[in-house]
């Protein structure tokens, strides 16, 4: 497909470089970045109303997790660091949405954080979209620890909300998210996880939610419509 495509459209420059160097397409690949979200989530719930929703006291700090549920996503990693970081009483909200190849994997994080109390499982076949902003807009940082990534969608619907991000030094993410908006963790190195998780408790988050935000900002589809239309127009 490569080689046959008038263009190939990457997210960042790692992907372009590796398509480039892998499959050694015709013309330089394009790169162009994933956009945001904002007009498709609503986000209109306070961050007061949507502990007050989910039962969470408004002093708790919360590390949140949300995707889908698959193997890559790194979600046993993640509870393992968790409890390794004794973050003091800090609570870890995972949210997954369960699907048809993941239904063992479901099984197995709900019997790993069973009488948990400082862990939060919740799992639907559907969030509707009113509904999934309580969970992001009542947590502190958002942590996503794949295992394997280029472009992820949801840490730009992170930054969307103006969430922190802790996120392993993979694939497209070191280009998304800077130390102003977030954590950075080599996911080779034993225990940074944890360390990243212990870190996040000493982040200024009022300037890291504003960073995320003018990052959040940056991706607005007109411009990258802008961009793809000149691709199909020959530009």
């Amino acid at each position: 497909m490569a080689r046959e495509a008038d263009h190939v459209v990457a997210h960042c420059r790692f992907a372009a470089d590796r398509i480039e160097e892998l499959y050694d397409p015709p013309r330089p690949v394009q790169m162009i970045p994933h956009g945001n979200y904002r007009e498709v989530f609503p986000n209109d719930v306070s961050r007061a109303d949507a502990r007050r929703e989910l039962g969470i006291d408004q002093d708790r700090f919360v590390y949140l997790f949300f995707g889908n549920a698959r193997g890559y996503k790194g979600v046993e990693g993640l509870i393992d660091a968790f409890r390794a970081a004794e973050v003091g009483d800090a609570l870890l909200l995972l949210v997954l949405r369960k699907n048809e190849r993941a239904v063992t994997l479901v099984a197995e994080l709900e019997q790993r954080v069973a009488g948990d109390t400082s862990i939060v499982l919740a799992t639907s076949p559907y969030f509707a979209a009113d509904r999934f902003q309580y969970y992001l807009n009542a947590a502190d940082v958002a942590v996503l620890p794949f295992t394997s990534v280029l472009t992820s969608g949801s840490a730009i619907q992170a930054l969307d909300f103006g969430l922190p991000l802790i996120l392993p030094r993979l694939g497209c993410l070191p280009e998304l998210v800077d130390d102003h908006m977030g954590i950075l963790y080599d996911p080779t190195a034993s225990g940074a996880l944890a360390a990243a998780l212990v870190e996040a408790r000493r982040l200024d988050l009022t300037a890291a939610r504003e960073a995320a935000l003018r990052r959040s900002e940056g991706l607005g589809w007109d411009a990258i419509a802008s961009r793809i239309v000149e691709l199909y127009r020959g530009s």
